[in-house]
């Protein structure tokens, strides 16, 4: 999804303010992913609280999510034809990542999904929330009810984390999985116990540390890659790993 398309969902919810940094974004996309949240704060005449309030609005984690989204879509906008080893890579990633998925044992993981009261999923950035979204219309398939949660300082948020105990599940997406907002994010439902699963990027993280089970993708790619692709094949294949595993599950018990 391009930035146009992002602010223009979004744009009846913008204060005076936030329509200052859009206007400034979208006239100087060439020139953002170089500022520091401080540059960009002083150049469109707002704080470094409001940029980052922006960014998150939009679906990101933070400014550097932003950055990093709008410095590889000039990338890809300048060079439109991609290395042809992409796609292997892609493909080893994606198949490095179902061999982990079938020697892992998932069956404690999915009595958790089974017994527990409430599902919560969330999702730190913008492609973490459309994975939440997915995984919550695949399990839906299979007659399981979870609830996609929005992510950050949102009265929503705050009211379901206070309304959660250890009779719930948390489901939670991160791709580096040591975002400092989400460590604040999970501090109350960590100290009540709530059961959580990590899906992340890689298995040394904070919340791979943190959750009750942890689930992570292999990616194959070069560093300067990471970015763009954000382990979308990979963590699609969890998803669907998990549902379809999940299902198998139920079968046996019947």
């Amino acid at each position: 999804m391009k930035l146009e398309s992002l602010v223009n969902e979004r744009y009846n919810s913008f204060s005076d303010g936030e329509m200052e940094i859009a206007k400034y974004i979208l006239q100087n996309k060439e020139i953002i992913h170089t500022l520091s949240i401080n540059q960009l704060a002083n150049n469109s005449l707002s704080s470094k609280s409001s940029v980052l309030r922006f960014a998150q609005k939009l679906g990101f984690s933070g400014f550097t999510e932003l950055k990093n989204f709008m410095k590889w879509g000039n990338f890809f906008s300048d060079n439109p034809v991609v290395n042809s080893s992409l796609g292997e890579q892609i493909v080893n990633s994606v198949t490095t990542t179902i061999e982990h998925l079938k020697n892992m044992n998932m069956d404690e993981m999915f009595q958790a999904i089974d017994s527990s009261e409430h599902i919560y999923i969330i999702g730190t950035g913008w492609a973490q929330q459309n994975q939440a979204s997915e995984l919550q219309r695949m399990f839906l398939g299979v007659g399981k009810e979870m609830q996609v949660l929005p992510f950050g300082h949102t009265s929503l948020y705050q009211v379901m984390i206070e309304r959660m105990c250890d009779k719930d599940l948390l489901i939670v997406f991160s791709g580096s999985g040591n975002n400092p907002i989400l460590k604040e994010a999970l501090t109350t439902p960590i100290l009540k116990n709530v059961k959580i699963v990590g899906i992340t990027a890689n298995s040394n993280n904070w919340l791979a540390n943190h959750s009750t089970f942890n689930i992570y993708a292999y990616i194959d790619s070069p560093t300067s890659m990471k970015n763009i692709y954000s382990l979308y094949s990979p963590i699609h294949a969890i998803i669907e790993m998990l549902v379809y595993s999940y299902a198998e599950y139920l079968n046996r018990k019947t």
